[in-house]
């Protein structure tokens, strides 16, 4: 018997109607549907097959008893490893089990959220069949789109990249001008790209295009980098001076 993996952004309060559609279709073909127990599309999706009398349901949670359940759904316990002790780490070992153990995973994300990220590459990934709804674009995203690239592009214009993740790209692309966050920052500030006012960093005029503010409950937090500052930047470090002649080394 096949199964699918469904899972979803939390943030997303209905299920679209595509999405509906492609539910119905596998409980015609009386689909085994593996969900998690969390708020948002688990619960969700768990009601639904629920008004559609559909109980070929099997409900993961790394609990005991499952945040959420309904009654007459199955249910498997994970158990996490105890050296993990945050919680998004640890339910990320229970949505490791759903991909590995799907025929192929459905996800509807906001291109936001990263455990949903998460779910679409490890499915790349592990050679699963995995089919993505974007909520901005109301709509199915092409086939020939869900890959490792597109989908990371997708999920940095939302999200940007914090400075460390910045300099592991470079140092990933054989480009080991900066070995730390810090020294990252200072050159930013000493070339005029980046200020600091109140201790948080802010991006000079000319150069807002390349990044994201942070925000938090309407406060600036900071700054993220974007995709198009990845881009600009392999192509500064090139031309900037060696780490030897720099002030901040």
């Amino acid at each position: 018997m096949s199964s699918v993996f469904i899972s979803g952004s939390i943030a997303i309060k209905t299920i679209p109607r595509s999405v509906e559609d492609s539910i119905n279709r596998i409980i015609e073909q009386n689909i085994q549907i593996k969900v998690g127990d969390a708020d948002g599309i688990d619960t969700m999706v768990q009601n639904y097959c629920k008004r559609k009398s559909y109980i070929n349901v099997t409900v993961y949670s790394i609990y005991s008893s499952p945040r959420y359940r309904v009654p007459s759904f199955n249910k498997k316990y994970i158990v996490v490893d105890t050296d993990l002790k945050k919680e998004r780490e640890r339910q990320k070992e229970k949505d490791s089990a759903m991909t590995l153990e799907s025929d192929f995973s459905l996800v509807v994300w906001d291109g936001k959220s990263k455990g949903s990220y998460q779910n679409i590459l490890r499915a790349i990934k592990n050679n699963k069949k995995v089919k993505v709804y974007s909520q901005s674009e109301n709509r199915y995203l092409e086939a020939s789109k869900v890959t490792i690239d597109d989908v990371e592009f997708i999920y940095r214009k939302n999200n940007g990249y914090t400075a460390k993740e910045v300099v592991e790209y470079l140092l990933n692309e054989g480009e080991d001008y900066f070995q730390q966050t810090r020294a990252f920052n200072k050159c930013l500030m000493e070339q005029h790209i980046i200020k600091k006012e109140n201790g948080v960093y802010l991006p000079m005029p000319k150069y807002e295009n390349l990044f994201l503010i942070d925000k938090y409950k309407g406060k600036t937090k900071g700054i993220k980098f974007n995709n198009d500052f990845i881009n600009w930047v392999e192509k500064w470090v090139k031309e900037i001076k060696p780490p030897e002649e720099l002030s901040i080394f």
